[in-house]
């Protein structure tokens, strides 16, 4: 099963969710480390469908289509299950670190630095937005392991720590770039 299956069934853990409602909630908090385009995520649903990890269940939709809400069978929750402590696969693509390669010898330093410039003020933007985040969670208590919602705030401390570090090291290669 892909990445994606995987993804869709940890968001179905909430409770039922129509396609729509798992491509918002793909966006926040998942977004911050992974995304799915919204046309993969119906033919995976189908997949999943097949293989008996989710139901759907048809209602009166709001065109002339009728409304699928997916839920998580107890086969699903076994698959999450003994997919979750495995270790991740290693995903080495990072395009702001490949343009880094080469920064030096192939391009226009100034203008590299200038890029750089823009990844750190777009981490410090990330930061800024997390932070508010964060408040909010630990002020509904997310920040307690037992809360549902913990998943949530665990993922953002995540995207807390590597902004962080972006920004530190963007801050750093763009003024290497500027001597």
């Amino acid at each position: 099963m892909s990445t994606l299956g995987f993804a869709l069934l940890s968001l179905l853990t909430r409770g039922p969710a129509t396609g729509y409602q798992l491509t918002r909630r793909m966006q926040n908090p998942i977004g911050h480390f992974w995304t799915a385009n919204h046309s993969q995520i119906y033919p995976e649903l189908a997949r999943l469908s097949e293989l008996g990890h989710v139901t759907a269940t048809e209602g009166a939709g709001p065109g002339p289509r009728a409304k699928k809400t997916y839920s998580l069978t107890a086969r699903g929750r076994e698959a999450l299950a003994d997919w979750l402590p495995k270790p991740a696969a290693f995903q080495p693509r990072n395009e702001v670190a490949l343009k880094a390669y080469a920064a030096a010898c192939a391009a226009d330093r100034s203008r590299m630095a200038e890029l750089y410039e823009q990844v750190a003020a777009d981490a410090a933007a990330a930061l800024a937005a997390f932070g508010e985040e964060e408040s909010t969670m630990v002020e509904h208590g997310w920040d307690d392991i037992s809360h549902p919602k913990f998943g949530n705030y665990a993922v953002l401390q995540l995207g807390i720590g590597s902004q962080r570090n972006l920004h530190a090291w963007a801050t750093w290669l763009a003024s290497q770039l500027r001597q």
